[in-house]
């Protein structure tokens, strides 16, 4: 380690547990009806952090979770940072054989493990990852009655512990405390090392955009195991608020709670505030207390923000980043409905400006593009971003998203969408993003993907995949004559499909991998605009 230097943000409580201090009685969090003081926090997380002590782990272990959104995903965070080890977020749904990988590939000194109850057989991941590293210690939740398997610990009894909890590690700045897992959407994930001060300064930056207090009440479905969802989940907490979770997402489920609980902050990704506005009833739904719907990863479309605006009082906070720390956003109306994603400055990690910069580069020889065009979004960035046992990322002065969009003449960012997912029709590259963003005006239109299918004459033909409302669908050159009205003519969709739902990752955006999949391998009716 390196000498510890003093570090604490402006207004936020600079730890978990100075905000359990000062809001000692106040509720901290609710889950399925249950809720818990910041004192109660405070006492679970102590007992945790020092069943950890017991159990070895030392300051710089990694502890992976794959927790759904519950309180103990929130108090195993809060108490490996109390001890000085690595949080380590992933999704509940993993394999065994995906656990196990991860497990090995950070180290892991501790797995905290939620048996799914959907499987035949819950425990079985863990068959793998003892297989693999049978040194890992392994807390199960949720146990079978006759408690967790020989060598596992039920994890419940660990944050029971009548030991106090241990005096907090000596840190310093540089710390790694968080490995955040990137999506692995073109083969393994990644895990970025963030350290605690640069994990506050993000959220400092969230709440100087929407300025969360002791007042709030915050609903998150948003996994926590991801990055997104984890700060907002410990921004709460550092503001005095409280937190309410939901471990799966659904809009009824969601707008019963946002009634019954007074919620004020709705964090939401495009696609769960189109559901979620949807399925309004003012007649049984109270959203007179909301104040802010925060949301990010994909466009928001103007139709669905026009009527986040009119439907219900909350003001639109929309973020654009990545998982690799860089962030920029806006909270103006004028902007959001522009479908902007705010003014190119940025907060980022370690070795960028306060106010960083962002471009759009040509992504053939890197070089700023005018006003206007089209290229890929990149961050200004002087330092490496790093990676666990990968290679840092080195950057020529940016970090290169692989996102496209343009700039106005005023500096304001609008997303594209990615290089990687583009279309090659006939050689003209579309973004199914922008398609997506159009096709959501369309009235009869409920949701939409597209991905491009294999053609022996473009290369490549735009297959548009819709949900429609409960009315007569609309055809192929329905839905092209509505679109020509918005895009190019080379952006129309050649084929049109229609389906029950669009696959999404766990945060919201298109699984354009399992959408192509169901398309094409699985060879859904599509109708076409011409034979093939």
């Amino acid at each position: 380690m390196t000498s510890t230097t003093s570090w604490s943000p402006p207004t936020l409580a600079p730890s978990l547990q100075a905000a359990c201090d000062r809001w000692a009685d106040r509720p901290a969090l609710t889950f399925h009806g249950t809720t818990i003081t910041y004192a109660e926090l405070a006492r679970q997380v102590g007992s945790l952090a020092a069943a950890y002590r017991e159990l070895g782990i030392v300051p710089g272990d990694r502890v992976v979770c794959q927790f759904t959104n519950c309180p103990e995903h929130v108090v195993a965070m809060h108490a490996a940072w109390a001890c000085g080890a690595i949080h380590v977020g992933t999704d509940n749904d993993l394999t065994g054989e995906e656990l196990a990988w991860l497990v090995q590939r950070t180290g892991a000194a501790a797995l905290l493990f939620q048996p799914r109850a959907d499987r035949a057989d819950p425990l079985a991941p863990l068959a793998s990852v003892r297989a693999i590293s049978p040194s890992t210690h392994i807390l199960v939740h949720h146990a079978a009655a006759s408690g967790p398997p020989a060598g596992m610990v039920a994890f419940a009894s660990s944050t029971q512990a009548p030991a106090p909890p241990p005096a907090p590690p000596a840190l310093a700045d540089d710390d790694t405390a968080l490995l955040l897992l990137t999506s692995g959407t073109t083969g393994k994930p990644k895990a970025i090392m963030e350290t605690l001060p640069h994990c506050w300064a993000k959220m400092q930056f969230f709440a100087d955009a929407f300025d969360p207090g002791p007042d709030d009440v915050h609903l998150v479905f948003l996994p926590i195991g991801h990055v997104f969802g984890l700060r907002l989940a410990a921004l709460a907490l550092l503001t005095g608020g409280r937190l309410v979770l939901l471990d799966r997402f659904s809009p009824e489920e969601a707008l019963r709670l946002v009634t019954e609980e007074a919620v004020t902050v709705l964090p939401a990704m495009p696609a769960h505030l189109r559901l979620l506005i949807d399925r309004l009833d003012p007649g049984r739904h109270d959203v007179s207390h909301l104040r802010w719907a925060i949301s990010a990863a994909a466009t928001l479309p103007r139709p669905l923000s026009e009527r986040v605006y009119r439907d219900t009082p909350a003001e639109v906070l929309f973020v654009y980043g990545c998982s690799e720390g860089f962030t920029t956003l806006t909270t103006d109306r004028e902007e959001i409905l522009a479908g902007s994603v705010g003014a190119s400055v940025f907060v980022g990690p370690p070795g960028t400006a306060p106010a960083g910069t962002v471009a759009i580069l040509d992504p053939a020889d890197h070089q700023p593009l005018p006003v206007g065009d089209t290229g890929e979004i990149a961050f200004g960035a002087r330092q490496p971003v790093r990676y666990w046992h990968d290679p840092e990322v080195a950057t020529d002065g940016w970090y290169h998203t692989g996102d496209l969009g343009r700039m106005d003449d005023e500096g304001r960012v609008y997303i594209v969408g990615r290089l990687k997912e583009l279309v090659n029709r006939g050689g003209l590259k579309v973004a199914p993003s922008e398609i997506e963003a159009a096709l959501s005006r369309h009235p009869g239109v409920v949701d939409a993907g597209v991905v491009g299918t294999p053609d022996p004459v473009l290369g490549e033909a735009i297959c548009a995949c819709i949900v429609v409302a409960p009315t007569d669908p609309p055809s192929l050159a329905e839905v092209r004559a509505y679109l020509g009205e918005l895009l190019a003519r080379h952006k129309l969709p050649d084929e049109l499909c229609l389906i029950e739902h669009v696959p999404r990752t766990n945060i919201g955006k298109v699984d354009r991998t399992a959408l192509t999949r169901l398309v094409v391998d699985d060879d859904l009716t599509r109708e076409r605009l011409r034979p093939r």
